[in-house]
């Protein structure tokens, strides 16, 4: 026998209304309806869009359906914090629901809880490309993981989450378009092999007006990189280097997703790599390691032979 949708959302209620008082916690864990007014937003949360318009959805789905998914909240004196679900509790805010729902974790320290808030964040996919790279980076830098142990904790592999953390060297106005959805990734990935925040700010600004593919700004992107002399080093430092050295920048940049510098006159020379972070730092590191363990295999095996 089917279900229409207010039977739907009531029978929802009534499991978890159910759950609660059957099973109110299993090892630090369970399903409770607890009082909207206990609940308090979190002190940090990735998501800093929520718009209006898709919030209003939100509330009119819950308000035909219910809560489908709890709320995610660690214990806290006089109420709940929110770990995950802050667009739920603004939706049911808006309805002025008087119980919601809720997931509550075992209680933790404020450090753990943070780091939880984030990945569990992340691993919601609904963050906007700006949203997951600063969640991304908050993860470095907060909590001085590498890139590897971020993309351990999250699912991901650590080229997305390079890739991701590059969009971040993009100037502010282009990070906006991104993170409102005007541009997608593969645009900003174009723009980033600019280096040139004017250029890039110009050609992100046509691709919108005239509804440019990934393609073709690719290909703007390369003519304008081919005819650019104004990057960040000096016009001259940039001319003097030959094509091999350039590439060879280019490539380590893209290994460690930081900015390097390569001088060589002579044989002689230096390797210069930006680190922003000491998770950062770390996960350099760890390339270099990784490297130099790679070359002394091969000549180990190359000996043998």
């Amino acid at each position: 026998m089917a279900l229409n949708d207010k039977a739907l959302g009531k029978s929802l209620s009534n499991v978890f209304a159910r759950t609660a008082k059957k099973e109110p916690s299993v090892g630090g864990r369970g399903f409770l309806e607890v009082d909207l007014n206990l609940i308090m937003p979190p002190d940090n949360n990735p998501r800093t869009h929520f718009g209006d318009e898709a919030l209003a959805e939100l509330a009119a789905s819950i308000s035909k359906h219910g809560i489908l998914q709890p709320i995610v909240v660690a214990k806290r004196e006089g109420g709940y914090e929110i770990i995950a679900g802050e667009r739920r509790w603004r939706a049911a805010k808006q309805l002025a629901l008087a119980k919601v729902p809720v997931v509550v974790r075992a209680k933790g320290e404020p450090h753990e809880v943070a780091q939880l808030r984030l990945i569990e964040n992340i691993q919601r996919e609904d963050l906007n490309p700006i949203e997951l790279a600063l969640a991304y980076r908050a993860l470095l830098t907060d909590f001085e993981l590498t890139q590897e142990q971020v993309a351990e904790e999250v699912g991901k592999d650590r080229s997305s989450v390079a890739n991701s953390l590059r969009l971040l060297t993009l100037p502010p106005a282009i990070q906006n378009l991104l993170g409102d959805g005007q541009l997608s990734m593969g645009h900003a990935r174009a723009l980033i092999t600019l280096g040139n925040d004017r250029l890039a700010l110009a050609l992100a600004r046509r691709a919108i007006e005239e509804g440019l593919s990934v393609r073709a700004v690719e290909r703007l992107a390369r003519e304008a990189a081919a005819g650019d002399t104004s990057r960040t080093e000096k016009p001259s430092a940039k001319k003097d280097k030959p094509p091999h050295i350039r590439e060879l920048e280019g490539n380590l940049s893209r290994l460690f997703d930081a900015e390097v510098a390569v001088k060589e006159r002579g044989g002689k020379g230096s390797l210069t790599v930006r680190f922003h972070s000491k998770g950062h730092f770390k996960a350099v590191l760890q390339q270099l390691e990784s490297a130099f363990a790679d070359s002394r295999k091969q000549e180990a095996e190359s000996g043998a032979e």
